[in-house]
């Protein structure tokens, strides 16, 4: 059952009920749509409305006058239940190459707003999963990069493959989306943590610095913004590498796009390898290697000291895929948790579109 559609009488009756319903009321709402109460919460407030604080509504949608003040946000405060077994873990999530205003013939403004949507329901299907057995607090986002598809015609923004200019794309589509996905994770964890790497779309040319980067930019937004409520942390690397080291509960971590790694024959894993192993000495050893870009959810183990998580895409049907890898993108990001001791434990691909779900296959053998 969806929401009803705006300018409906049954619209307006959705509304009155939410602006004056308890937490109760709205989460027996929830099931009745057939969602997690955060998603319905959050989806009301993209359409304009807040429970008790209409005042704080900025809501602005059109051509002439795109969104450039996200509305404050009241968070509830998440209380953790206590468990009585189980090391308690972090949950971390690779998190990029969401190309907001890119077109394909499966993906746009609106796909994207979908599937960003999506990515916090799966994500809290696996926290509250796993926390049937210990408790998970705390999570940590590291974002790759090129979360918006930018402007530069040399990578694929071309008329009719891209819906709006750069700011339109931070304004009115990556910073509300993200916005709204951290204020509804932070209702469900004490800490979010989101580190901040920027990619090679948001360059608008070779001959700019490192740092005028599109990507920087929204997270320069959501840093000023949602970034300042208590629990929040957002952290961008400004580096002109565009690399660095992060730490999560006491393992290493190597961050960066992976752009400047350069596939083989459509097969990223050998120079990503080669260049992994370099980097391990340069940067005094690390654990782990996340970067996304290549728009390919891969996870590989590059030795016995080191481990490498490639991140996918939001993007369906992707041009650039199909002629550098051969095979069209699968949209999905990753999901893992971290052990104090073991390290990671765990790891999903994280479904930002169930339309992309895995299928059985007929049985062609006639077995039951």
């Amino acid at each position: 059952m969806p929401i009803p559609q705006l300018d409906t009488p049954e619209w307006g009756k959705e509304v009155r009920f939410f602006v004056g319903s308890t937490p109760q009321e709205r989460q027996e709402r929830a099931r009745q749509l057939g969602i997690l109460g955060a998603s319905y919460e959050r989806r009301m407030r993209e359409r304009g409305v807040h429970t008790g604080i209409q005042q704080n509504t900025v809501i602005i949608e059109g051509e002439d006058n795109p969104v450039i003040k996200l509305p404050p946000v009241k968070l509830r405060e998440y209380k953790s239940r206590k468990r009585r077994r189980g090391d308690e873990e972090e949950m971390g999530v690779v998190a990029g190459d969401g190309h907001a205003a890119k077109v394909t013939k499966s993906y746009n403004g609106a796909v994207y707003r979908r599937r960003m949507e999506t990515m916090f329901d799966s994500i809290m299907v696996i926290a509250e999963l796993h926390r049937n057995m210990y408790p998970i607090r705390k999570l940590r986002i590291f974002n790759v990069g090129d979360n918006l598809q930018g402007e530069n015609v040399y990578q694929g923004s071309k008329l009719e493959e891209v819906e709006m200019g750069a700011r339109s794309q931070i304004t009115r589509l990556a910073a509300p989306c993200w916005n709204d996905l951290l204020g509804s994770l932070k209702q469900h964890f004490e800490e979010v943590e989101m580190d901040c790497y920027p990619g090679n779309h948001g360059k608008y040319g070779k001959e700019a610095p490192e740092t005028s980067n599109w990507d920087l930019m929204l997270y320069d937004v959501l840093q000023q913004g949602i970034g300042q409520h208590k629990g929040i942390t957002i952290k961008i690397c400004d580096d002109p590498s565009g690399m660095g080291i992060e730490e999560m509960n006491g393992f290493r971590f190597l961050v960066f796009h992976g752009d400047a790694v350069r596939s083989i024959n459509g097969i990223p894993l050998f120079a990503l390898a080669r260049r992994v192993d370099k980097w391990y000495q340069q940067f005094g050893g690390f654990n782990y290697a996340i970067c996304g870009h290549f728009h390919k959810r891969i996870n590989a183990e590059h030795s016995a000291r080191v481990e490498t998580f490639v991140n996918s895409t939001l993007v369906s049907d992707d041009p650039w895929a199909l002629k550098r890898l051969g095979i069209s993108s699968n949209p999905s990001q990753w999901a893992f948790g971290v052990h104090p001791k073991m390290g990671v434990t765990w790891r999903y691909g994280l479904s930002v579109d169930r339309d992309y779900l895995v299928e059985k296959l007929p049985d062609i053998y006639g077995g039951k």
